[in-house]
């Protein structure tokens, strides 16, 4: 009987990282009788990492019937490729951490995919990160600011409006309706924090191919780039204003990469210190409304006596604060880079421009 690893994050765990590794490694895994497979079935696009996606996957139909129709029809799809692999692989491993929240959108989510997985003669383990409330909500503000939700809100206001409700934060909670449908003995909890990883290397690339059950060897490759990096403070302070733009928020987000690339040259040459979005006071507070639920994870789902979940205390740090001269010379680099791209755009559709390449040629005459 083949195993199905569903990885559902969650957010902000380093799921990019993890992904980008496996789809690098397909030789090293199937030493192992382990694969990543792509996943697109029927009508599912996504991103090719994320082979997990047809599992929530929600058609663009607006017919509430064709709709219900197009979602069934690429889980039932997805379900039969893994029968498929089932028949070549031991293990299958599979990763969407949007399933952690999006499981709440749904009736019997979790029964579902242990119903549909049985069927096909797999055992279903599923796969879980969990990183501190308070240094979550704000890697979330971080993420929404920077693409996707295009917040403009402040991270106070984020807060006191309790913008981050979509995600499940009570972790036993969501931990305890999994459980139900699978079994404890088929939820591999983890926690990320540096000093409770496992595996060979104590990293977080070597504690999940421990929890998966693989084998670090010579034929794994590592790429040690940053995948999902978040943007500086100060950067992250621009862009929060620009998405408030309502001009910019009928375009594209053409200004993410740019701010991203801005954002990565400062912090090589200034290296950002290490800053909160809370108060002390306030980072106690918020993660005082969790610390029962985390005591119950750490207790029933790790077994540990002492009841902790996450042992980093949490740091007296310095509050963000915008900085004049530096805000200044981030705002320059900045627009410098949104000037160069804007001027290779420029130059490539004069290239394209049939009264350049005249203009070329004559000057060759020249």
């Amino acid at each position: 009987m083949a195993i199905v690893y569903l990885c559902v994050g969650t957010m902000k765990t380093g799921t990019t990282a993890l992904q980008t590794f496996m789809r690098k490694n397909p030789e090293a895994l199937k030493k192992q009788g382990y694969c990543y497979p792509f996943m697109e079935v029927g009508p599912v696009s996504g991103p090719k990492n994320r082979n997990g996606h047809f599992l929530i996957f929600q058609s663009p139909q607006k017919d509430p019937q064709k709709k219900k129709k197009e979602n069934e029809a690429a889980r039932q799809a997805g379900y039969q490729k893994l029968h498929r692999l089932a028949a070549k692989y031991s293990n299958i491993v599979l990763s969407e951490e949007l399933i952690w929240h999006h499981s709440e959108k749904y009736e019997n989510f979790w029964e579902d995919i242990a119903e549909n997985i049985a069927k096909i003669n797999c055992q279903l383990k599923i796969v879980v990160y969990l990183r501190r409330q308070d240094e979550l909500v704000q890697s979330l503000w971080n993420q929404g600011v920077k693409i996707g939700r295009r917040l403009c809100k402040t991270f106070q206001e984020y807060i006191r409006t309790k913008k981050y409700s979509y995600f499940p934060l009570d972790y036993y909670t969501l931990l305890k309706k999994i459980e139900a449908a699978a079994g404890r003995e088929n939820l591999l909890v983890r926690v990320y924090e540096n000093g409770q990883y496992e595996g060979e290397e104590h990293t977080l690339i070597s504690d999940y191919m421990h929890t998966l059950g693989l084998h670090m060897t010579e034929d794994f490759v590592q790429d040690p780039d940053r995948r999902n990096p978040s943007l500086n403070s100060n950067f992250i302070e621009m862009k929060r204003i620009i998405n408030s733009l309502p001009e910019y928020r009928k375009m594209p987000d053409f200004m993410e990469e740019p701010i991203l690339s801005a954002s990565a040259f400062q912090e090589a040459f200034n290296p950002k210190k290490k800053q909160t979005l809370f108060t002390y006071e306030e980072q106690v507070a918020f993660l005082k409304e969790y610390e029962e639920s985390n005591q119950k994870v750490a207790e029933e789902f790790l077994g540990r006596e002492d009841g902790v979940l996450f042992r980093k205390p949490v740091e007296r740090l310095p509050v963000y604060q915008v900085n004049p001269e530096d805000m200044y010379r981030d705002m320059i680099t900045f627009m410098g880079v949104m000037f160069c791209r804007q001027q290779d755009a420029i130059q490539k559709l004069e290239k394209k421009s049939p009264l350049w390449s005249l203009l070329s040629t004559l000057n060759e005459k020249v």
